[in-house]
């Protein structure tokens, strides 16, 4: 019983590999379109990791965290950082929308 136990607990300490799910709308993309399963996952990660993305998002949080701080220590009123906060929302739309024309040509 005890040995059982320990091999169960090594094998829990094994790292897994993930398992790359590939969505399905990037499976409509000409470049993962006639490749198989595995050739697909393993271009879609490579895709995933030089995406913009998180960046940018990362990016948008710190900017709208330095305009709430602003706002605290009395530098831009409220009205301000509301219109700020807008204007960033409204290009980040845009770039978004870019983006997705880009996808579909």
């Amino acid at each position: 019983m005890r040995k059982k136990w320990k091999r169960q607990q090594k094998l829990q300490n094994v790292p897994q590999i993930p398992c790359i799910r590939v969505p399905p709308t990037a499976f409509e993309t000409s470049l993962l379109k006639d490749l198989p399963r595995g050739q697909q996952r393993y271009l879609y990660s490579i895709m995933k990791i030089y995406s913009p993305r998180p960046q940018w998002e990362a990016l948008q949080t710190r900017y709208l965290c330095n305009l709430q701080h602003q706002q605290l220590l009395g530098y831009i009123t409220q009205k301000e950082a509301l219109a700020c906060a807008a204007v960033l929302g409204d290009s980040t739309k845009k770039a978004l929308a870019k983006e997705a024309s880009q996808r579909t040509i």
